[in-house]
């Protein structure tokens, strides 16, 4: 007799929770920016309906369309016609009323699906992201944070599983105030994109982030690539004047240049690169130059003369340093990196033109990031967008944010005057003084890059990038402040009369909204 020896083995599939609820997503002041909602659509089963006519007539007042709007939507289909994804939930008992009316049960169905809402709707779109009709995470947070918002079913007699609450770092007050100021640059300047970034200077927590064009997640069908681009992380391009502040940075940490010999502005600076001569020109004759004065009037001939006098090696490290060639994990599925390419490979002309931001790559993120560098205490620090991650059932902490040093790169002496320029740019003569609010302290380092156009490697067609840096208050900054636009087509292009106003307007803001404190102020 012949046994089989092999042993049975039997499987359950164990019990897994029926439904997995996404997690929300928050603000710092627990204002909701994505949260699972109901929604309710109607659809027709074609093959039931009797008389689309009368159906259409019916059901019209509650999708919001007319009927020959209805009629021409089913004709796309062949069995099952979706007519509206979501309507108003009011309108759903009326509905289902008029369909019981009309007796067309069987013939039009009101299903009742889960989805995602933004309340916030335009605001920090492309930083949060949206889901697909699945319920996953496609782009933003949304992506980036999907295994924690929407975990697998969890396995056990639980019949629901709850994704981890997200809060962010955004501060949905800073954020709103923020885009209100990108939105009047695009009306009045109308560029082709424009970004917008507010760091907390004491930890770099991104308070606001924006980016325009926009798009209201709400609304995702109506947007398109560019909008959905989130030009303050991803966007990489010369940065111009902002980056005078990082290069005399570096040049002073160096410590080989004349900077305490006043340079004489004419208003063009020549130098031999081998056999060459280059000239470059300043916007005006600047007269004698000292660091402060080559931040407030934004002298090129003051800080490439002093770059030139500055060991390579050394004038890259400092930039390199300040994350220059880096890139920052914020939580966001990408990581734009900042380049500044080897002095190995310079030609004689690329110490002077990065001293004055050209021929490296930076994003908006990267230049506020390196300007905690220029506090105070000289650290570089992490930027910061997820503030913490909970449980929706205890509200149990299960991951939250530190203030992270990333490097000690500058002394208290050099970083204080960088940011005493930054104060001189916005009294009377600065490049900076539209930024000036009254009562509260700010310093600013405008900007207005030319634009290199990759298809012909010139910067002849003559676009720019108009921007500001600013700090407040510059003796010991609270916030961090960079806005940009990116071809300016109103009737300037500097970033003195662009991006300087908007953060007037902003610090403005901030102070209706109690975050700053003018000097004046009685205290009660």
């Amino acid at each position: 007799m012949l046994f089989d020896r092999t042993p049975v083995k039997t499987y359950t599939n164990p019990n897994v929770a029926k439904q997995v609820v996404r997690g929300t997503i928050y603000d710092r002041n627990q204002r909701i920016l994505a949260i699972q909602t109901p929604y309710w659509g109607v659809y027709l089963h074609l093959n039931a309906v009797k008389d689309l006519q009368l159906v259409s007539e019916v059901i019209a007042p509650f999708v919001q369309m007319n009927p020959q709007e209805i009629q021409n939507k089913a004709a796309s289909y062949t069995t099952y016609a979706q007519i509206k994804e979501r309507i108003d939930e009011q309108m759903v008992q009326p509905l289902l009323d008029a369909i019981q009316k009309y007796s067309l049960k069987g013939q039009v169905n009101v299903e009742k699906r889960i989805g995602r809402t933004y309340p916030a709707q335009f605001h920090a779109s492309q930083t949060i992201g949206f889901t697909n009709t699945e319920g996953e995470g496609i782009e933003g947070i949304e992506l980036s944070q999907e295994s924690y918002l929407n975990p697998y079913p969890e396995i056990g007699e639980a019949l629901v599983t709850y994704g981890q609450d997200i809060t962010l770092t955004l501060d949905l007050d800073i954020q709103y105030a923020l885009d209100v100021q990108l939105q009047q640059i695009a009306d009045e300047h109308n560029p082709d994109y424009a970004m917008a970034i507010v760091l907390d200077a004491a930890n770099a927590d991104i308070l606001g982030m924006g980016s325009y064009p926009w798009y209201d997640i709400n609304n995702l069908s109506s947007s398109n690539a560019e909008q959905r681009k989130n030009h303050a992380v991803n966007h990489l391009f010369e940065p111009g004047s902002v980056f005078k502040l990082f290069s005399l940075a570096s040049v002073l940490k160096a410590g080989q240049a004349q900077t305490s010999e006043l340079f004489e502005c004419d208003g063009s600076y020549t130098f031999k690169a081998g056999a060459s001569n280059i000239t470059i020109n300043c916007t005006a004759v600047h007269g004698q130059v000292d660091p402060k004065t080559m931040i407030s009037k934004s002298c090129n001939g003051a800080i490439v003369h002093w770059a030139l006098q500055t060991d390579p090696q050394a004038f890259y490290d400092t930039l390199s340093r300040l994350g220059f060639n880096s890139s920052y994990d914020i939580g966001l599925p990408s990581r734009a990196r900042s380049q500044i390419a080897l002095p190995s490979t310079w030609s004689g002309r690329s110490q002077a033109t990065i001293a004055f931001g050209q021929e490296l790559l930076s994003s908006a993120l990267h230049l506020a990031t390196a300007a905690t560098a220029l506090c105070p205490s000289g650290e570089l620090l992490q930027p910061n967008l997820i503030l913490r991650r909970t449980s929706p059932v205890d509200g149990s902490i299960l991951y939250e944010r530190q203030r992270v040093v990333l490097d000690t790169v500058l002394d208290s002496e050099i970083a204080n005057l960088i940011r005493s320029g930054m104060f001189t740019a916005t009294e009377e003569g600065g490049t900076g003084v539209h930024a000036r609010v009254s009562g509260i302290d700010i310093g600013v380092k405008t900007g207005t890059a030319q634009i290199l156009n990759p298809q012909t490697n010139s910067y002849e067609d003559g676009t720019v990038l108009a921007s500001a840096l600013a700090m407040v208050p510059i003796e010991n900054p609270k916030y961090i402040i960079y806005i940009g636009a990116g071809n300016p087509k109103g009737n300037t292009i500097w970033g003195s009369n662009i991006a300087a106003p908007a953060i007037a307007n902003l610090v403005q803001t901030l102070v209706s909204q109690g975050k700053l404190t003018p000097k004046d102020t009685a205290i009660r």
